[in-house]
């Protein structure tokens, strides 16, 4: 990586290179595994009951039963988490932000939050995009730090079909795997496309993450003339599937997929004091054939909250109690209040996740063999945490640039798979950096 490539402040991360040996990058500490069970000694036979009932869930039965039955709606907790933000609901001397559904055709609409700097005219366009069962809302440690840039308007949207956004039924009748994987990615990208239009406009810096930058990636080959930049936060579906080489082979054994649910944001916010190929490898663990099987039947994960009634408020709790661990009380609720409303909302482009990805999150189309008709200049960042393959971010900047496209790979110290939010002051350095050099 040339000199170019370097990270925005030694203080703030810590820059990875194509140049550098695999030994040089390091990624984040983690205990030890414990030792497999021996086969003369199994574990006792559990019914499903009795392995629920030995969990400690962080939500007491009468409180989930509450949320269940007098959940507030989902306008309500985005709007909670959203009023930590100094300049909304009122305005700032600086700042003003709405919040709006933009109409498109066929009945659809999509979620969006506007920030708009109130002392000088917009001169550019910066559009935020979720990962897969976000919202828009979850990036309320950023939008403060990032609508400080003169001359600058965000954008933050909920796909269709997340969030508040309209959730029509999601339905892809192509029947062959590659034809589904562009059915989906145009749902998205199409939608993404007419909101751009009904805005007027013409060109931006789309930031998005995990599934939201494989969407990103898909809407600026199909739309290289819209996109000025992209980062791309920690992108599903970059590297190549390492256990297969046809479509029709069997699925990875292991995948880093099952750390997002059982981290916490302790965690993922260590130092790294390990080689990433050897952080990665610990983080993988085997895919249960149970899971292969939902998976390629296209069965959402949600629906286990959304129909197990008070235990689906418990449910969810096990992931937020993890991932907003370190957050002040207040926050944390607002997010858990917020999560359980995306969660049991009606299922839609949650589907595609499955048509896109294999089991063990390997995109079905790999975007490492897409991106050679990728013309737009690209920020890779990672969390030095992060269970996504940083190494594929990488080589895929080394490939762009080799291809003559701006293109550089940067890891954020003490963060993970949302990076964002776990250390949002050096992220937000980052993307600030990114943004003043647009062109």
């Amino acid at each position: 990586m040339s000199k170019s490539d370097n990270s925005v402040s030694a203080a703030a991360v810590s820059s990875a290179s194509s140049s550098r040996s695999q030994s040089d990058l390091r990624t984040g500490d983690l205990s030890d595994s414990p030792p497999p069970m021996s086969s003369k000694n199994p574990p006792p036979r559990r019914t499903f009951m009795s392995a629920l009932a030995s969990l400690d869930l962080p939500l007491d039965f009468k409180t989930a039963v509450s949320q269940w039955w007098h959940a507030p709606s989902l306008d309500v907790t985005e709007r909670k988490v959203l009023s930590f933000l100094p300049f909304f609901p009122a305005p700032d001397a600086t700042r003003k932000a709405e919040s709006k559904m933009i109409e498109l055709s066929k009945g659809r609409s999509l979620n969006e939050f506007e920030i708009t700097r109130t002392t000088e005219p917009v001169e550019e366009e910066l559009v935020v995009l979720h990962g897969y069962g976000a919202g828009l809302a979850f990036f309320y440690r950023n939008f403060d730090g990032l609508s400080q840039v003169p001359g600058w308007r965000l954008h933050a949207l909920d796909l269709l079909g997340y969030g508040r956004s309209s959730r029509p039924k999601f339905k892809i009748k192509a029947k062959d795997k590659y034809e589904a994987v562009h059915a989906s990615e145009n749902w998205f990208i199409d939608s993404l496309e007419e909101w751009r239009e009904k805005k007027g406009i013409e060109k931006f810096t789309l930031m998005a993450h995990s599934m939201g930058g494989y969407i990103g990636v898909a809407y600026a080959l199909r739309h290289p003339e819209r996109i000025k930049k992209l980062i791309l936060v920690s992108p599903a579906g970059v590297p190549r599937d390492p256990w297969v080489v046809h479509e029709d082979e069997a699925h990875p054994p292991s995948s880093g997929l099952g750390s997002e649910f059982t981290s916490t944001q302790a965690d993922t916010t260590k130092h790294s004091t390990k080689p990433a190929d050897k952080r990665a490898m610990e983080l993988k663990r085997p895919i249960p054939n149970w899971l292969v099987f939902l998976w390629e039947r296209h069965v959402s994960p949600f629906s286990f909250v959304r129909y197990t009634g008070p235990l689906g408020p418990q449910l969810v709790s096990l992931w937020t109690s993890n991932r907003f661990s370190l957050l002040p009380k207040d926050e944390a609720t607002a997010l858990h209040n917020y999560v359980l409303g995306l969660f049991t909302a009606r299922g839609s482009g949650e589907y595609a996740i499955t048509r896109l990805l294999a089991p063990g999150a390997y995109a079905r189309i790999a975007l490492l063999d897409r991106i050679n008709k990728l013309d737009v200049p690209t920020l890779w960042m990672y969390g030095e945490n992060d269970w996504m393959d940083i190494k594929a971010g990488i080589k895929a900047a080394s490939k762009m640039r080799t291809n003559g496209v701006d293109s550089k790979c940067v890891v954020i110290e003490k963060a993970g798979h949302h990076l964002y939010l776990d250390n949002p002051e050096n992220f937000n350095a980052v993307v600030v950096d990114a943004m003043r050099k647009t062109e």
